[in-house]
C-alpha cells in the first residue's frame, strides 16, 4: 500500500517537471520565431512600466525603449517585449535584434522568457525527488 507522502512527493515531482517544460517550450518557440533575426547594438531611450501578466504577482516591471541601426544604416525604435525587475540606464548600450525583412519588428534577445518560473519548478521537482529517493531508503 503506498503512503499518502509518497504520492504527494510524487505529485511534486511531476507538477516541477510539468512546469519547467512548459517553461522551456515557451524558450525554444521564441528561440525559432527569432531565428534569422539579426543582432545590433541599441542605445536605452527610457523605460516603460508596467507587468508582463501574472508571473510578475503586481510588482512593478520595467521594459526599455531604444534606437538602434539596421545593416543599411537606417535608424530604427523600438521597445523590449519582455519585462524585468531592473529600469535600464538612459544612454547605455544594450543587444537587441531585429528581423532583416521589417526592422520595426526587434525586441531583447534573451534565454529564457521565465526564468523565475524555470527555476521554481526545478526547486520543487527537486524537493520531490528527493522526499520521494529518502522514503525509499527507509
Amino acid at each position: 500500500m503506498t503512503s499518502p507522502f509518497v504520492l504527494l512527493t510524487g505529485l511534486m515531482l511531476v507538477l516541477g517537471l510539468v512546469q519547467a517544460g512548459l517553461s522551456l517550450v515557451a524558450s525554444f518557440r521564441r528561440r525559432r520565431l527569432l531565428r534569422g533575426w539579426i543582432l545590433a547594438q541599441a542605445t536605452v531611450t527610457g523605460n516603460m512600466h508596467g507587468t508582463d501578466g501574472p508571473a510578475s504577482k503586481g510588482m512593478h516591471r520595467f521594459a526599455p525603449t531604444y534606437e538602434f541601426q539596421d545593416a543599411h544604416g537606417q535608424r530604427w525604435l523600438g521597445q523590449a517585449d519582455t519585462y524585468g525587475p531592473d529600469q535600464e540606464i538612459i544612454g547605455t548600450i544594450i543587444p537587441v535584434m531585429y528581423n532583416p525583412a521589417n526592422p520595426a519588428e526587434s525586441t531583447r534577445p534573451v534565454r529564457f522568457i521565465s526564468k523565475g518560473r524555470l527555476a521554481t519548478s526545478l526547486l520543487v521537482a527537486g524537493f520531490g525527488a528527493a522526499a520521494m529517493f529518502g522514503t525509499q531508503l527507509r
